[in-house]
C-alpha cells in the first residue's frame, strides 16, 4: 500500500485501516491522527463575539444546536451550558428598506469560566462521526487503546 487513505468514510474503512495498522502495513500515528480528525467533526466550532469579564457568559452568532445541559469544548475543559438566550439586534429603517434580515445572537451562560484568550468554542454536533459511520464510541476507544 502506498500510504494512508485521505478519507475514512465508512465503518469498514476505519476497521480495515485499523487491521492494516495491526499488521504493520500502515503507521499507527497516521491512524490515530485520522481518528482525531474524525473526532473533531463531533463539534461545531463557533467564534465568540463577546465574553463577560468573568468568562462565564459568551455571545455567539446564532447557534440552533446549543442546548441547555450540553457540555461544550474549550481546549482541555468542558463547561456545561446552564442557560441560553437568543438576542435580536434592532434593525434600522435603512436595514429594513435594504431588505437585510434581522441578526440573531445566542448568549450562553456556562458552569465555569472559559480559558483566557478563548476566541472560539465547540458546540456538540447533532450527528457524531460515530453515528455517521455506524460504529460505537466504545469500539473506537478500544481500538485507540490497543494502539497506544
Amino acid at each position: 500500500m502506498v500510504g494512508f487513505p485521505k478519507n475514512i468514510k465508512t465503518r469498514a474503512d476505519l476497521v480495515n485501516t485499523y487491521k492494516l495498522v495491526k499488521k504493520g502495513k500502515l503507521k499507527k500515528e497516521d491512524w490515530l491522527a485520522a481518528v482525531e480528525k474524525l473526532e473533531g467533526q463531533n463539534w461545531i466550532v463557533c467564534p465568540i463575539l463577546s465574553m463577560s469579564e468573568d468568562r462565564k457568559t459568551v455571545t455567539l452568532n446564532f447557534c440552533n444546536e446549543a442546548e441547555e445541559g450540553q457540555k461544550i469544548r474549550n481546549g482541555s475543559i468542558f463547561p456545561t451550558i446552564n442557560g441560553i438566550s437568543v438576542e435580536t439586534e434592532e434593525q434600522t429603517k435603512e436595514d429594513m428598506e435594504a431588505g437585510k434580515t434581522e441578526v440573531k445572537h445566542t448568549v450562553l451562560t456556562l458552569s465555569r469560566a472559559l480559558l483566557k484568550d478563548t476566541v472560539e468554542i465547540g458546540i456538540p454536533a447533532a450527528i457524531t462521526f460515530y453515528e455517521r459511520l455506524g460504529i460505537a464510541e466504545a469500539e473506537v476507544e478500544e481500538m485507540k487503546g490497543a494502539l497506544q
